[in-house]
């Protein structure tokens, strides 16, 4: 009754905080194990079964497009290498900007959560079957 009047209290700050802590690093030592130290976590997550937020995702993807190995202009690459970096840096800036522009309320990773979660069987035995008598159909017709 008292969300009726708006007295009901928001989400909590804890709700909607990263699961990943969040460091405030001296050296750059430091840095680079809390670095390391994310970036499995991140791993442990994924494999646990949670899902990144868009927010999550894109800081990710722009650390990737900044790092050294998506450099066009690494002179051990040869022509179809640079044009492999090119294609994959472009690929991953659309991503990110289908991500900021279509996955409102992260409707990717809820898709992929739920598809995760579901149960599905399929009769490879069956589809089988009706493929080739669909093509022994096909045969007599031609």
């Amino acid at each position: 009754m008292s969300s009726c009047f708006g007295l009901r209290k928001s989400k909590r700050e804890e709700d909607t905080e990263a699961l990943l802590p969040q460091y405030g690093d001296d050296t750059s030592m430091q840095r680079s194990v809390h670095q390391k130290m994310h970036t499995y976590q991140m791993y442990r997550a994924l494999s646990k079964g949670y899902m990144p937020s868009n927010e999550q995702l894109i800081v990710n993807l722009r650390t990737l497009l900044a790092a050294d190995i998506l450099n066009p202009d690494n002179p051990d690459l040869s022509d179809s290498g640079r044009l492999l970096v090119k294609h994959s840096k472009q690929w991953l800036v659309e991503f990110i900007e289908m991500l900021r522009n279509k996955n409102d309320n992260d409707a990717i990773q809820d898709f992929i959560w739920f598809l995760s979660k579901s149960r599905l069987s399929l009769d490879t035995e069956d589809l089988a079957d009706k493929a080739s008598n669909v093509k022994s159909k096909a045969n007599t017709t031609a």
